[in-house]
């Protein structure tokens, strides 16, 4: 697995311990969501995670942009192997892409809810710093063990986002706290890249800030010209996750596959 940046197109084309909550009432216990904390530079979140489905809460904690390109390790292979591989750009085909939450501005979160197996798995951020180094390389790479079952049940969605051959199908969004399905029907892999420009910013601003990264291989100076909200990188085709996320009333979000340059343009109400 190769993790990599992935930017929204716009210019172009998680662990509260692994344990339980208990709820109210004497109700029976259910799973509370996994944190995972990105700061600069580390993730910080739980050595072991219980599997079936795993709600995680991304947070940027930090001062820079972060990734949390998400992988699987067969047993036999370990994450040193992993990162060797990784630093010399080689694909190995004992890693596996599980796709996790692009690029997340600090102050962000976002909760993604969705059916993992057990096995050792881990995040990495490919993103640089102002110098050209890759936050991997500052200690953002972390492995992890999930292991068991939750006993969770997906989330109800309050809508539901398609992707399919040549574009995302984006019904009338709420404004608020919403769980949205991000359902692949392409037949092949898609990603749902979560982005809205900032304030008194516009395309241009974006353009010059990704030529930046393209032809410097370095963060850019300064504040970022849009919001990233991560959502997700590349999943399998017939498959979904569930993305939770706060959406402003009257503000233009973008989701996009930079793979496919596939992209929509919504306003929640």
């Amino acid at each position: 697995m190769g993790a990599r940046i992935l930017l929204p197109a716009l210019a172009l084309p998680a662990l509260a311990a692994a344990g339980f909550v208990a709820a109210a009432h004497g109700a029976a216990p259910r799973p509370g969501p996994v944190e995972v904390d990105a700061a600069d530079y580390a993730y910080v979140m739980p050595s072991v995670v219980k599997g079936g489905v795993v709600a995680m809460r991304f947070r940027n904690t930090g001062k820079e942009p972060h990734e949390f390109a998400f992988g699987r390790i067969d047993k036999g292979h370990t994450f040193a192997q992993a990162l060797r591989a990784f630093d010399r750009g080689k694909d190995v085909a004992w890693v596996h892409d599980f796709g996790g939450p692009p690029l997340l501005t600090p102050g962000a979160e976002i909760t993604i809810t969705r059916k993992l197996p057990p096995g050792n798995y881990f995040f990495i951020c490919a993103v640089p710093d102002a110098k050209g180094v890759r936050h991997s390389k500052l200690g953002m790479a972390r492995a992890f063990t999930i292991t068991g079952d939750s006993g969770a049940q997906l989330p109800k969605a309050d809508a539901v986002i398609t992707a399919g051959k040549k574009r995302f199908v984006v019904p009338q969004l709420q404004a608020g706290r919403q769980t949205i399905e991000l359902r692949n029907r392409a037949g092949t892999g898609r990603g749902f890249g979560l982005v809205t420009l900032n304030p008194g910013k516009t395309k241009a601003d974006v353009d010059r800030w990704v030529k930046s990264i393209e032809t410097t291989g370095k963060l850019p100076a300064g504040p970022m010209p849009m919001t990233f909200l991560g959502a997700m990188q590349t999943i399998p085709s017939g498959t979904s996750v569930y993305l939770t996320v706060n959406l402003e009333a009257g503000r233009r979000y973008r989701v996009s596959d930079d793979e496919s340059g596939i992209q929509a343009v919504f306003t929640p109400r």
